[in-house]
């Protein structure tokens, strides 16, 4: 890992891993935390990259741009099949 951070109560780390001729996926795991157990958490795969240090420098880029686009909504509002009782 050659990022990791925490930006406005979320944790981010650089998951980027190697691909093929010595070049780098840049990926983000950016997690919301309660305490000691993970609330929520992301995955984003982004571009590929000529070298790991190219690569963190959009992980933190990405990381920080997302969680200022979703901090403080309802990350639990997921879509359900379920109905509700009236």
């Amino acid at each position: 890992m050659s990022a990791r951070g925490i930006y406005k109560g979320y944790t981010f780390a650089d998951v980027s891993t190697p691909v093929e001729n010595g070049r780098y996926r840049a990926r983000v795991a950016i997690m919301a935390l309660d305490g000691t157990q993970t609330r929520s958490q992301r995955f984003l795969d982004l571009e590929v990259f000529s070298s790991l240090e190219e690569a963190g420098e959009r992980v933190v880029a990405v990381a920080r741009a997302w969680i200022d686009a979703n901090a403080f909504k309802d990350q639990l509002a997921l879509p359900t099949n379920f109905s509700p009782m009236d």
